[in-house]
C-alpha cells in the first residue's frame, strides 16, 4: 500500500513538472512572438530600423547612450525594492528574489492581458507556500505605479492641454478621469484599514477578500516608502525617454518634452491593452499624437520610443525569459507524501 502510495505521489509529480514545462513553453512562445512581431511592425513604421539608429549611433551620443543604459538596472532595482518591502507582509523575501520575481514578472506581463500575467510571474517566483497571499502585495505594488503615473500625467497634462489638438468634450472627459482616479486613490488608502474586517457572504468576495485584505495591513509608512520607489522609478523611466529624444535634437525646450513623455505614460496607463498585441504600438500612436503640434518628424518620435523599449525593456524580457526556464517552481508539499 505504502509503494503504491509512492508511485502515485511520484507520478502526480512528473505530472505536475510536464505541466508547467509545457507552461514555460507556451510563455516563452507568446514572449518571443511578441518580439517578433514589434520588430516587425517597426520595420514598417520607421522604413529601416538599421539606417535610423546608425544615425543615432554615434560617438557623440555615447555618454548620453551611456547614461540611458544604466539606468535600466536602476529602474528595474527600484522596483524590486517597491515589491521588496510589499511582499514582506507575506513573505520573508531578500532584494535578490525580490528582483528576479520583478524580471520573471515583466516577461510574464508582455504573455498575458493587462497586469494579470506581471502579477502571476512576481507571484509564482516566490519561495514560498504562501505565495498566493503576495497576489493582494503584487496589485498593491502595481497600483502604486498606476497612481503615480496618473499624478505625472495629470501634472503634464494641464501643462500641455491647450497645445494638444483634442475637442473641449475630449478634454474635459479627460479632465474628469484624471479627477475620479486621483479622488478614488485616496479613498482607498484612506479606507484600507476597513478591509480586514470585512467578511463577505458570497464565495467570489470570500476569494476576493483573502487577496485583496492584505492592503488593510499596510501601515502609512509603507505605502509611503513604496510610494517614494515608484516615484522615483517614474522619474528614472521619464529621464530615459527624454535623454531618447534629445538624441534627434528637437527644437522644444526639457520641460515640454518632459510634459509630453509623461502623457505617453498616462495614455499607456490608463488605456487597457493586451500587450502582445499592442504595447510598442500604443505608445508609439501616442506620441505621434502628443508631439504633433511641433511638427517633429514621425520617423524620429518613433525611433526614441523604440530604443528605450529596446534598453528598457526588450533587455530584461529575455533575462525573464532565462529565469522562467532556470527556476523550477514546482517544488510544492503532497499531502500523501506524509502519510
Amino acid at each position: 500500500m505504502v509503494q503504491d502510495k509512492e508511485l502515485s505521489t511520484a507520478k502526480e509529480k512528473r505530472n505536475l513538472q510536464n505541466l508547467l514545462w509545457l507552461g514555460k513553453l507556451i510563455v516563452t512562445i507568446l514572449i518571443l512572438s511578441y518580439i517578433y512581431k514589434t520588430f516587425r511592425n517597426e520595420q514598417k513604421g520607421i522604413g529601416d530600423v538599421g539606417s535610423v539608429f546608425h544615425d543615432i549611433l554615434v560617438s557623440d551620443h555615447h555618454p548620453v547612450l551611456l547614461v540611458m543604459l544604466l539606468l535600466v538596472p536602476v529602474n528595474w532595482a527600484l522596483e524590486s525594492l517597491k515589491w521588496q518591502r510589499l511582499a514582506k507582509k507575506v513573505v520573508d523575501i531578500t532584494f535578490r528574489d525580490a528582483f528576479r520575481g520583478t524580471l520573471t514578472g515583466l516577461a510574464f506581463g508582455v504573455a498575458a492581458p493587462a497586469q494579470l500575467g506581471d502579477t502571476i510571474g512576481r507571484v509564482a517566483a516566490l519561495k514560498s507556500d504562501r505565495r498566493l497571499e503576495a497576489i493582494g502585495a503584487a496589485i498593491v505594488s502595481n497600483g502604486i505605479q498606476f497612481y503615480i503615473s496618473v499624478a505625472g500625467g495629470a501634472v503634464g497634462w494641464f501643462h500641455l492641454q491647450e497645445k494638444i489638438g483634442l475637442s473641449l468634450q475630449s478634454k474635459q472627459v479627460i479632465n474628469a478621469l484624471l479627477a475620479v482616479v486621483t479622488i478614488s486613490g485616496i479613498l482607498v488608502v484612506w479606507f484600507r484599514k476597513p478591509l480586514t474586517d470585512w467578511h463577505p457572504e458570497k464565495r467570489v468576495f470570500q476569494k476576493a477578500n483573502t487577496y485583496l485584505r492584505i492592503i488593510g495591513n499596510y501601515s502609512a509608512w509603507d505605502l509611503a516608502v513604496s510610494a517614494f520607489y515608484g516615484l522615483l522609478r517614474y522619474l528614472v523611466f521619464l529621464s530615459q525617454f527624454v535623454l531618447a529624444l534629445s538624441l534627434f535634437d528637437f527644437p522644444v525646450p526639457v520641460i515640454e518634452l518632459s510634459s509630453a513623455v509623461s502623457l505617453i505614460f498616462l495614455a499607456k496607463t490608463l488605456i487597457p491593452a493586451i500587450n502582445v498585441l499592442g504595447d510598442l504600438g500604443l505608445r508609439e500612436f501616442t506620441a505621434l499624437l502628443v508631439f504633433e503640434q511641433y511638427n517633429l518628424p514621425a520617423e524620429e518620435i518613433i525611433a526614441a520610443t523604440f530604443l528605450v523599449w529596446i534598453l528598457n525593456v526588450l533587455g530584461p524580457i529575455l533575462i525573464g525569459i532565462f529565469l522562467i526556464w532556470k527556476y523550477k517552481w514546482s517544488k510544492m508539499k503532497f499531502s500523501n507524501s506524509n502519510n
